[in-house]
């Protein structure tokens, strides 16, 4: 199973762009921190703006997405903070003007949105946490040696002995 759709027609009816929720192979999960509007240079981008912050946070998004193998499509779930409320509505017009481009196929991501009093730099004006699905058969790409030493794997020469039991204790 990829992704389900869980779209009802009465009570939890979306009011906006997004979908009530989605059932999900939970192996294939893609878990992404929350994105901020700074550049690969480390500089916040659209100081004030919150329209070209977003437009930063969502292609950080995707550059971490990617490393999983994902799109902005595989998303799920999407955790928006702002930090001004007045900027709801800016943000809205963003994505009714960005996410038919995002997401062709019409079927947003379910959201929420929450208002909290700063994010890490004073500057910064919005955060976007996101859960995604890989796509059957994608891997992910990954940074790190795969393989490990046989004696790594044992346990034997960490400086720790391994009981009977399977537990360990200081040596």
């Amino acid at each position: 199973m990829g992704r389900k759709v869980l779209a009802p027609t009465a009570d939890a009816k979306p009011i906006g762009m997004y979908s009530a929720g989605f059932a999900v192979d939970p192996a294939r999960l893609v878990f992404v921190s929350g994105q901020v509007a700074m550049n690969a240079e480390g500089h916040v981008v659209g100081e004030g703006d919150i329209k070209a912050q977003a437009a930063q946070v969502y292609r950080n998004l995707a550059a971490v997405l990617a490393e999983a193998g994902c799109t902005l499509r595989d998303v799920v779930k999407f955790t928006t903070f702002l930090v001004r409320n007045a900027d709801w509505t800016p943000f809205a017009e963003w994505r009714r003007a960005e996410y038919p481009k995002l997401f062709p196929d019409g079927v947003y991501p379910a959201n929420t949105g929450v208002v909290v009093v700063e994010l890490a730099r004073p500057t910064l004006l919005l955060e976007v946490e996101a859960i995604a699905v890989r796509p059957g058969g994608a891997a992910v790409r990954s940074r790190r040696p795969r393989a490990r030493s046989a004696s790594r794997r044992s346990g034997r020469g960490l400086g720790k002995k391994t009981s009977r039991a399977g537990g360990r204790r200081r040596a």
